[in-house]
């Protein structure tokens, strides 16, 4: 099992601010397909888009009806259960702006956040939600043994 991940920067403040950002993803990445062994034997593909603050609020205003910046967003390739594309998983787009105000604001190193958005927005991708509070419990528990196991 593999997971490819492809990067595309948006904003340089991700390479200059946090220089060591796909090494980190990719670490949640593999923690995430670890964990889960429904998905352990294929290949999958993901897309990270990493912007700012304004490029993100744009998406979640067209996407969400929502017209306030997030630290992530995720658009699965899911239709149901099902993958429309065999091992292509989805994009994930993160705000470097998000991510480093959030961290400090909750005293989280700024790397571990990142991983645990991460996970976050793969979680999504793989189908998981939190619109219900119980769907939130399972997610949440799910992001904590996965962020956990990181080192």
């Amino acid at each position: 099992m593999m997971v490819n991940l492809d990067f595309s920067v948006l904003d340089n403040k991700w390479n200059e601010t946090l220089p060591n950002f796909k090494k980190v993803i990719k670490k949640a990445s593999n923690h995430v397909f670890d964990e889960l062994i429904q998905f352990k034997n294929k290949d999958y593909e993901i897309s990270f888009l990493m912007v700012n603050n304004d490029y993100i609020k744009e998406l979640n205003a067209n996407y969400r009806s929502k017209d306030s910046a997030t630290n992530v967003l995720s658009f699965p390739m899911m239709d149901g259960n099902s993958l429309q594309h065999e091992n292509i998983l989805g994009d994930i787009v993160i705000s470097i702006d998000k991510i480093l105000s959030e961290s400090l604001d909750q005293k989280i190193d700024t790397y571990k956040y990142l991983s645990k958005i991460s996970i976050h927005g793969i979680l999504h991708l793989l189908g998981y939600d939190h619109v219900l509070d119980n769907d939130y419990m399972v997610m949440n528990q799910l992001e904590e043994k996965i962020i956990n196991k990181i080192k």
